[in-house]
């Protein structure tokens, strides 16, 4: 997961699925020193596609649980592989190539965002992740001052190796742990002018699931997700679900 940057992992067993395993299992118990099998901790996917399923009704689904990754099976169960909404975005890329048009940011994006700042701790913000569902977060200098200055997701997690975060709490060893150690900056962000084209470019060159939003100042004031670029797709193409 930390390697290819993976949310979800299938788990098979003579050709048949089981269940997935998702990033927060992993950054919850993971540790060199676990004993934790995958068994233990795989759970079942909220969605399963059969390789038969309308393209667009999977999207509709999609879209409908926010689910960006789906297992899909054959008739018997059989593992064959995962519809990722990254290949809708890849989509979209490759018709409106000419155009280059799939319309603007702020007719997408959502205006109600959820931040962090540098000095919160990562106990917190993993808690917060679990109650949002949310992969991650702008960090913004302060509640003040909403200067993007950072993003921080569970894949920076995995990857500066901030694991077991459900067993450490803030009173913990690692209490001095912040999101300044963690997140990547500087963050890519784009204007509620641009076209939303621009984004899907960013997020697949990337590989980034989303980006903040700023104004002329750099001052957070959105976000737009793969799942608005999907709609946006959705709409251009004129397809109704």
């Amino acid at each position: 997961m930390r390697d290819l940057g993976l949310r979800v992992l299938p788990v098979v067993e003579e050709g048949k699925l089981l269940g997935v395993i998702t990033r927060e299992s992993a950054l919850a118990i993971t540790s060199t020193r676990s004993n934790t099998l995958v068994r233990d901790v795989m759970e079942s996917p909220r969605l399963v596609f059969s390789t038969e399923e309308d393209l667009w009704t999977a999207l509709k689904a999609m879209l409908e649980f926010d689910e960006w990754y789906v297992p899909a099976t054959s008739a018997s169960n059989r593992y064959e592989g995962i519809l990722e909404i990254d290949g809708f975005l890849r989509s979209a890329l490759a018709e409106f190539s000419e155009m280059r048009g799939l319309g603007s940011v702020r007719d997408f994006m959502s205006r109600n965002v959820k931040y962090v700042t540098p000095d919160e701790t990562i106990a917190r913000l993993w808690r917060r992740m679990l109650k949002t569902r949310y992969a991650g977060f702008p960090v913004v200098r302060s509640s003040r001052d909403m200067e993007v200055v950072g993003m921080i997701t569970q894949h920076d997690l995995l990857k500066k190796g901030y694991t077991r975060i459900e067993l450490e709490s803030e009173a913990g060893p690692r209490k001095s742990a912040k999101v300044r150690e963690a997140m990547t900056t500087p963050a890519i962000t784009v204007r509620e002018g641009s076209d939303m084209y621009l984004v899907a470019e960013v997020m697949v060159r990337n590989n980034i699931g989303r980006l903040p939003v700023v104004n002329g100042k750099g001052y957070l004031i959105g976000i737009v997700d793969r799942s608005d670029v999907c709609r946006a797709y959705v709409v251009a193409r004129g397809v109704r679900l």
